[in-house]
């Protein structure tokens, strides 16, 4: 991946890329044709996910950092509720109609639901140190004592 890392972009595609799959499962399109695509694209969904996540946790510096986080959580909040309409929906393409996808489902959501704990443990320590002084009272004097 590159250094410069678009996370909104990113998101937003992603975003687009997640309600296809829903809406897919809601349609009732010929699984012959698009199970197989589905599930890659949940796949890669769940890929692209965790490499955002893990970019994001890195880019200590990135300006945004919160409203991404934000985003994240977002995006990965609703790829959990495609996996539960995956679960629990009755279309051609789902885990009722096709029940030895149900493991696999179950392994994305606890692992969305893995990052998303990820994200705000995160979130937590960037608003404690935003909240720490970055200089001591003691420094503080110190720095300030007239020669």
């Amino acid at each position: 991946m590159n250094k410069h890392i678009n996370f909104e972009d990113n998101i937003f595609i992603l975003n687009i890329r997640l309600r296809l799959v829903q809406d897919i499962l809601v349609l009732e399109p010929d699984p012959e044709l698009f199970l197989k695509k589905t599930m890659e694209d949940i796949d890669f969904i769940d890929d692209t996910l965790s490499l955002l996540l893990d970019g994001l946790l890195e880019n200590i510096q990135l300006i945004e950092r919160n409203e991404q986080f934000d985003n994240l959580v977002a995006i990965e909040r609703q790829f959990v509720q495609v996996l539960t309409q995956f679960l629990t929906g009755s279309g051609n393409i789902s885990a009722l109609r096709f029940p030895v996808l149900r493991e696999k489902i179950m392994f994305l959501r606890t692992h969305s639901i893995t990052r998303q704990q990820t994200i705000d443990d995160a979130r937590n320590e960037v608003n404690q140190t935003s909240i720490e002084p970055l200089v001591s009272t003691d420094e503080l004097t110190e720095l300030l004592k007239e020669y």
